[in-house]
């Protein structure tokens, strides 16, 4: 008898699920706590009732490529929210909730990255058309879900049609128009560039001859800008209390001055370097070279030598050592008006001995003057000048330091004009 008692009982552990349910005759433990009754599932070890057998399935039903990714995902959380304690750790697929739940933060992220783009440029901007359409073809790489994280208002622009508020008479002139001196040339190039971008794209445009090659001088020139203003801001970057000299900083602002203004505002750490001038610094001497490797083409002192031209630059070289003559100036000429004097080396406060190269460069009305010793700017006691021919008597020059305009030593004398600087610099003649 006590065996057929243990082949019933082991008949219905084989039973692979009992439903049990709690009899309605008679006060039951879910009476007398409060809960209604619910029937339960055994199914081996799981343990579920029809509520999280509901959040099971509506968490495997989202879809998180597809329109209804939000509502799908709010109907699983709210179902889950509405589970107890203790029905809670018995929804075997929660970590695909969870999943769910930061696949929704990250969509959110990307929607407000878009919105932002798009925003990023006004409506009655020249590049608002480009902007639309960047940002459309982004908007286009996503999938149904995603672009649902996205408000209707900016859904609505970006799936419109729209035009350029632009035309091709605009951009010519604009291209025309392109000065490289003007402090906005960059951004004028690349709002050019932007309005043509657009209007090729909304449809086929023919330009004058010459036009669009304008406009690509003027972007390899904003290349070159850069290029030039990185080089000096590595310089400056390169500058270091403990091991730089004086001459150092000043090739350094020599080598700002020597920038145009548009090049100039390219350099970001201008500022440390206005630290280093203004002596903020306790910096160390420099030592000079003691075996000096002089130039056979030198300049002589005490008589007239003709520079080298090189475009716009003439240059010359003038030999420093202790066998030199210390007490003749030099007398450099170029074939465009301007006549540059150099001291005696005796006036030279520089100890360093080696060639000194000696430049100047005239473009237009500006005028960039360096004298270099071993590669690091030079002083004197005395003045050098700088004489120019030729000028109206009216016109007059200033220095630029560090970008701004301060009035320059010189002198005039019927159409010549004479310029007095003990260091490098860049002057602008001002008619």
């Amino acid at each position: 008898m006590k065996n057929k008692r243990k082949l019933a009982l082991l008949a219905l552990v084989a039973v692979p699920s009992l439903i049990y349910t709690a009899p309605t005759t008679s006060a039951s433990s879910a009476d007398i706590t409060g809960h209604s009754k619910t029937a339960y599932i055994y199914d081996y070890t799981y343990y579920y009732n029809a509520n999280v057998s509901n959040v099971v399935r509506l968490i495997s039903n989202i879809n998180d490529t597809t329109a209804s990714f939000q509502s799908a995902l709010e109907a699983a959380n709210k179902a889950y929210d509405e589970l107890t304690e203790t029905e809670k750790p018995y929804v075997t697929n929660y970590s695909t909730l969870s999943n769910h739940r930061q696949t929704r933060v990250a969509y959110r992220k990307l929607a407000e990255q878009i919105e932002e783009k798009l925003a990023s440029v006004e409506s009655t901007s020249v590049n608002y058309y480009q902007n639309v359409m960047e940002t459309k073809d982004w908007y286009n790489t996503l999938n149904a879900a995603q672009k649902s994280f996205v408000s209707p208002e900016s859904q609505r622009i970006l799936t419109s049609y729209i035009t350029p508020n632009t035309s091709i008479d605009k951009v010519v002139n604009k291209i025309k128009l392109l000065n490289s001196s003007r402090i906005t040339f960059h951004q004028d190039v690349a709002d050019a560039r932007a309005e043509l971008n657009a209007l090729r794209r909304f449809t086929y445009i023919y330009l004058p001859a010459g036009i669009e090659q304008i406009l690509l001088d003027a972007e390899q020139q904003v290349v070159k800008d850069k290029a030039a203003a990185k080089e000096v801001e590595n310089a400056i970057a390169a500058l270091s209390p403990k091991t730089s000299t004086a001459q150092d900083v000043q090739a350094a602002k020599t080598a700002f001055e020597a920038l145009t203004p548009v090049q100039q505002q390219l350099v970001p750490n201008v500022w440390t370097l206005v630290d280093f001038v203004n002596g903020k610094y306790d910096l160390p001497k420099g030592h000079g070279s003691k075996k000096p490797i002089l130039s056979d083409t030198a300049a002589v002192p005490g008589k007239t030598t003709a520079m080298t031209k090189n475009k716009n630059t003439y240059t010359a070289k003038i030999n420093v050592a202790d066998t030199e003559n210390t007490k003749d100036r030099f007398v450099l000429t170029t074939k465009s008006n301007m006549t540059v004097i150099i001291p005696p080396l005796g006036t030279l406060l520089n100890e360093d001995t080696g060639v000194m190269e000696i430049s100047i460069t005239k473009k237009s009305n500006r005028i960039t003057f360096q004298a270099t010793l071993n590669n690091k700017p030079v002083e004197f006691e005395a003045n050098m000048e700088i004489i120019i021919n030729n000028l109206s008597p009216n016109a007059s020059i200033v220095r630029n330091d560090f970008g701004k305009p301060v009035p320059a030593d010189y002198t005039v004398e019927g159409n010549r004009h004479f310029i007095q600087t003990n260091s490098s610099a860049s002057f602008q003649i001002l008619q």
